[in-house]
């Protein structure tokens, strides 16, 4: 069952963790709905890594670029951002007008949210983060 996988590397088992990670990997490979298997592999390699502090075991499970495929994970940092960018907007220009922050919110695309920081940090008011935050 692939969705045990996330659990099985945090279990004791006797030997060496590489080829009990090497099998839940193949496991989640071939066994797991498409669109479960990003978010399998990166919660794996969350619950691993309370266990294992070794980038070469996680590396087995995808590494970063498992984790940076997980839209529960893309979902997340993208809120992130969000707050980040609120709070930005809010220090430079005050009160953040609900119309932004529900625009800004919608917007899900990590560049175009990285594209969006330099903007709040460097334009002069919060009509032009406004017209540049337009689709």
């Amino acid at each position: 069952e692939p969705g045990l996988m996330p659990w099985v590397l945090l279990t004791s088992f006797a030997g060496p963790p590489e080829p009990v990670f090497r099998r839940c990997r193949e496991v989640i490979d071939e066994r797991a709905r498409p669109e479960e298997h990003d978010n399998l592999l990166a919660v794996t390699q969350v619950l691993a890594g309370l266990r294992y502090n070794d980038a070469r075991l996680l590396a087995l499970l995808g590494g970063k670029e498992a984790m940076i495929e997980s839209p529960v994970l893309q979902e997340l940092l993208a809120e992130r951002m969000h707050q980040v960018l609120l709070r930005i907007l809010e220090v430079r220009f005050g009160l953040v007008p609900p119309d932004v922050e529900a625009a800004l919110r919608a917007v899900m695309d990590d560049d175009r949210l990285q594209e969006l920081v330099a903007v709040a940090a460097s334009c002069p008011d919060l009509e032009t983060f406004r017209q540049q935050l337009a689709p």
